[in-house]
């Protein structure tokens, strides 16, 4: 069990890492936009591109992150309102239909990416396979399952407080 929360702890390394290049990414290339748009008076044209690139990445790496932190937004007036095994029953149903429904979404990106279509979309000013872009949507519905079935795993082996 403490292997899974090892496992979430290092895959959370992994996406603050992420997430840090991505937003470097995004300031420099952003920066380097206005400088060349407005000083130089050349623009780059890809620099947008790379931007938004690196921002659908973010994103998806920083709903794993918010999943992993237990900062995404819920409605926990039931589960405040319960005690005992009734709030942990609660739970546990809660994270399991979180984790069915993470695995579908994983399987359905997976299928997605592997269609022949997607294998030969570029970007139209860096002209790199957008399969590069999309790979940010399994790849972080891989990690928020990982988190939650860490998340699952520490409710269903937490003792209930009897009232």
């Amino acid at each position: 069990m403490k292997a899974v929360q090892k496992i979430s702890d290092f895959v959370f390394r992994i996406e603050q890492a992420i997430a840090m290049l991505f937003g470097a990414v995004i300031l420099l290339t952003l920066s380097l936009g206005v400088l060349y748009r407005y000083i130089l008076e050349k623009p780059l044209i890809w620099s947008d591109e790379l931007a938004l690139f690196s921002l659908a990445w973010i994103t998806f790496i920083g709903g794993s992150m918010g999943i992993k932190k237990k900062v995404s937004p819920s409605v926990s007036m039931l589960t405040d309102a319960l005690r005992g095994k009734t709030k942990k029953i609660v739970e546990l149903i809660s994270l399991g239909l979180l984790l069915a429904f993470i695995g579908f979404m994983l399987w359905i990106s997976i299928g997605w990416l592997t269609s022949p279509n997607i294998a030969v979309q570029q970007l139209s000013t860096l002209k790199w396979p957008k399969v590069y872009a999309y790979l940010c949507i399994p790849i972080s519905f891989t990690f928020m399952f990982i988190h939650v079935l860490s998340q699952w795993i520490q409710v269903a082996m937490y003792k209930a407080e009897v009232k």
